[in-house]
């Protein structure tokens, strides 16, 4: 079994330049720009913060969701890739027909693609805050989210078509414009 390191390389640094453009938009402007000053207007304040149901649907609704509409929209028909696979000269394809996947799929695979993530954040997050615990632990669900992330590597690089287990599941393909 031979692994394309350009492939790889180029798919890693797709995945590396779109979470700096989220992070970008999502946490400067979005978060410290824009949020942060208005708050306090709808009573957010750093109380409201201690209760972890309130800091999931804040992480929800103002980080996870602007994330998943990002790589869903792009990675579907509407667009011709995020920007990073752009960069990178990658397309998300129907592995069959070779078509730009519909947006209904961009979702299902986005979900799938960034579960880790979301299970670190209800790890993080519940059932108290790791910030606020007094003695925070390592929480299992950061763990399975972590082993996710780390299984999610390895069959793009044990696939001898270097298909991810979600676009396997999907029946998807990222392939290389080059």
């Amino acid at each position: 079994m031979t692994v394309d390191l350009n492939y790889l390389t180029r798919r890693t640094l797709a995945y590396m330049l779109d979470c700096m453009i989220v992070f970008s938009v999502i946490m400067l402007l979005l978060q410290w720009l824009i949020l942060a000053p208005v708050r306090v207007y709808f009573g957010i304040d750093e109380l409201w913060f201690h209760d972890s149901s309130n800091m999931y649907m804040y992480v929800l609704f103002t980080i996870s969701l602007p994330i998943w509409i990002y790589f869903s929209w792009f990675d579907s028909y509407k667009s011709s890739g995020t920007i990073g696979k752009r960069l990178m000269k990658l397309r998300v394809l129907n592995q069959t027909q070779l078509t730009v996947i519909g947006f209904r799929k961009s979702v299902v695979r986005t979900l799938l693609k960034l579960l880790p993530w979301e299970l670190a954040h209800i790890g993080v997050i519940f059932p108290v805050h790791m910030f606020y615990a007094e003695n925070p632990d390592l929480r299992i669900l950061i763990i399975i989210g972590l082993v996710l992330f780390i299984i999610y590597f390895l069959s793009i690089v044990t696939d001898k078509e270097s298909r991810s287990l979600y676009d396997k599941l999907l029946g998807v393909n990222v392939i290389s414009l080059k």
